[in-house]
């Protein structure tokens, strides 16, 4: 692979970690739904700035022959947040929760096997697992906390697959012979539909009270708008990634995302990092760099068709 299409893969995982630093911040103050509601709105009105700019508005009524699909995009974007918030009330592990959140790249894998009939060798999945090992070491966990998995646990799981399918209807969209419609308008419809559902559930939880925090602590302010310009261009990013390169090797990059967090953390709130969490980013970057490997030592057309 050649050194500039690593840059947006990075970038996104370092994007997404920062992202997940400023709305865990936020939903230390917030519901998750209030937080998820002003984050939407925030990334609302920044497509809505950017498009604006492009002259690109209009092409937000020419959705026809992909209009159900972004509708499903919405929805899947809803259902992975809330089975996410759902883990996170149910399960006595944070650690253990989001590290089930990166087995996305086990479902992808599978459903790209299924769906385009892609080959991985052996050697790919040992990296995959390589990966997901180094995961749960920064994490803190190990291989005896898969003992402690909770029924919470089971809606983290959900919450991966659902990120998995929105992934491929998103490439579908962005691969359709009939209306091959922009990045921008695919993240407009996911992020809208997305805020339609919060809205609901936050009135359904009555929690619209909660907004007035905001005014009143500068730190959720400053996290609910970083967290909103990091949604903006995770979806930027993400797009693009997932229009340039396979499902898969997007998310194999993210397995990236908990080391940046957990990184970021320690910069800028003084979390703090032990030995087992860094022996774990050296763990998920081996993996990555195995993975990265292999496709140059089979001969890298299979990988550049796909890109």
């Amino acid at each position: 692979m050649k050194p500039k299409n690593l840059t947006p893969l990075l970038s996104l995982a370092v994007i997404w970690g920062a992202y997940y630093v400023a709305s865990n911040k936020a939903v230390e103050c917030m519901s998750v739904f209030n937080v998820g509601i002003i984050i939407r709105l925030l990334t609302m009105l920044f497509l809505t700035v950017l498009m604006l700019g492009k002259g690109e508005m209009h092409t937000l009524l020419h959705t026809r022959g992909v209009r159900f699909r972004l509708l499903l995009i919405g929805l899947m974007g809803f259902l992975l947040d809330y089975t996410a918030f759902a883990g996170l009330q149910l399960s006595a592990s944070a650690g253990m929760g989001t590290a089930l959140l990166k087995t996305d790249i086990l479902f992808v894998n599978l459903l790209s096997v299924i769906l385009y009939r892609q080959h991985f060798s052996r050697r790919e999945w040992l990296y995959t697992f390589v990966m997901l090992f180094g995961v749960l070491m920064v994490m803190g966990l190990g291989l005896s906390s898969l003992s402690q998995i909770d029924p919470g646990c089971l809606f983290f799981i959900l919450s991966a697959l659902f990120v998995s399918i929105n992934a491929f209807l998103i490439k579908s969209v962005q691969r359709s012979p009939v209306n091959p419609v922009s990045n921008r308008v695919i993240a407009y419809y996911n992020n809208f539909i997305t805020m339609l559902f919060f809205l609901a559930t936050a009135a359904a939880m009555r929690t619209f009270d909660q907004f007035a925090r905001i005014g009143s602590s500068r730190t959720l302010a400053l996290a609910l708008l970083i967290a909103g310009l990091g949604q903006t261009l995770v979806y930027i990013v993400y797009y693009y990634n997932l229009s340039h390169f396979p499902v898969w090797l997007v998310k194999i990059f993210l397995l990236f995302m908990p080391a940046v967090s957990c990184a970021l953390s320690f910069v800028l709130f003084d979390e703090q990092l032990g030995g087992k969490q860094i022996a774990g980013m050296l763990v998920v970057l081996i993996g990555a760099l195995g993975i990265l490997i292999e496709p140059r030592r089979k001969g890298e057309g299979e990988l550049a068709n796909q890109m």
